[in-house]
């Protein structure tokens, strides 16, 4: 079974931390299949954990999950945090493959794919 966890920073304001959730729903179910169970987890100052998501996901069965690391730049947590807890629950969990895709900021494309999107919203509000 395949999972997919969306992995984004979290926030002290429980909006902001809503947003993520209904961005992570949304963007999981527009994807073509291919995974089991989705979810998303907060690194910090919200729940549920990245910690907290891969236990349940394990425990619904994945032994295959993927980690979208939802930050801009490659910053501490992307370089040193995240791949940090993959190794504790690699080591917990030996039987599942966990794997960190590229964060958001480094997906090829993004950048021109971005700007076309503002080039586009500017022209339709001006």
């Amino acid at each position: 079974m395949k999972g997919f966890i969306l992995v984004a920073h979290g926030s002290r304001r429980a909006t902001a931390n809503e947003e993520i959730a209904g961005f992570a729903q949304r963007m999981t179910a527009a994807m073509k299949g291919g995974f089991d169970l989705t979810g998303y987890g907060f690194w910090e100052l919200a729940e549920p954990s990245l910690g907290q998501v891969i236990d349940a996901q394990v425990a619904a069965g994945a032994r295959d999950i993927t980690l979208f690391p939802y930050f801009l730049a490659e910053g501490k947590h992307v370089v040193n945090d995240l791949p940090s807890v993959l190794a504790e629950k690699k080591a917990q969990y030996p039987g599942v493959k966990l794997t960190q895709l590229p964060h958001l900021g480094a997906i090829p494309g993004f950048d021109q794919w971005l700007a076309a999107q503002l080039q586009e919203d500017d022209e339709a509000n001006s």
